[in-house]
């Protein structure tokens, strides 16, 4: 809101909106809910500022027992399958688990699914002495040595298949839908991080009874992030936060 031309009440109109609607928001929505916008740009913008801002530096790291796993975003070209698929965007996963429900959630877009990329991941997301549960991909065979229990479940020998890391395939397969749905599956890979950590907001407060308290957590971490430029934004920035 730095040098704002808009008037306070439309920016807390819009976080409103952009806290309050469950499977998000996108610019087309925005723009029709706030009337006294006429331009899409600016909507995108902002749209762009407030999700560089659901991010709280600092957070707590995940722990106890926690799912790992990566998925990737796009690609509706024709070409390779799997981990060493083109034209799409990998995306890093851990959820906990307790019990049967999930806990928090983590995401961050990675280049690859190599150990280079995907040990990192888990080192800033998980608590030491956790338990990760992965499968068999041999990128996460160095969790262990580094202080983390490892568990790894191989699809191919457990008779109930739909049972392996089905927290990490149900976050994936509503990202997917969501992405589908709000966005009509079109994004830019150096915006997709800050699509990522506004679901990861929502998700981790998906419990919350009020919606009125995401509101008010959004409005605490836009107050204190730092001003971005219009530059910043299409750069793909994300804004560091300075408070935890």
């Amino acid at each position: 809101m730095h040098s704002t031309k808009k008037s306070l009440t439309a920016w807390f109109k819009a976080l409103w909106w952009f806290t309050t609607r469950k499977s998000g928001v996108n610019a087309i929505n925005l723009q029709n809910l706030l009337l006294g916008l006429g331009s899409y740009n600016t909507v995108w913008r902002w749209l762009q500022k407030l999700r560089s801002c659901t991010i709280c530096e600092g957070r707590k790291k995940l722990s106890g027992s926690v799912e790992a796993d990566e998925f990737y975003l796009g690609g509706r070209q024709s070409g390779k399958r799997g981990r060493g698929a083109e034209y799409k965007c990998a995306v890093a996963v851990a959820v906990e688990r307790k019990g049967r429900k999930l806990g928090r959630l983590r995401l961050q877009v990675i280049e690859d699914c190599s150990a280079g990329e995907l040990i990192p991941f888990a080192h800033a997301n998980v608590g030491d002495r956790s338990i990760i549960t992965t499968d068999g991909w041999s990128g996460y065979s160095a969790l262990k040595g580094l202080g983390y229990g490892h568990r790894q479940v191989l699809q191919t020998k457990t008779k109930d298949k739909n049972s392996v890391l089905l927290g990490v395939h149900l976050i994936a397969s509503l990202i997917k839908r969501l992405m589908l749905g709000t966005f009509q599956g079109r994004f830019e890979k150096r915006y997709l991080q800050r699509y990522l950590d506004e679901y990861v907001f929502r998700f981790n407060r998906s419990t919350t009874k009020s919606v009125g308290k995401r509101f008010f957590r959004i409005v605490q971490q836009v107050v204190v992030s730092s001003p971005m430029s219009n530059k910043q934004v299409a750069m793909g920035v994300i804004s560091p936060l300075l408070a935890n």
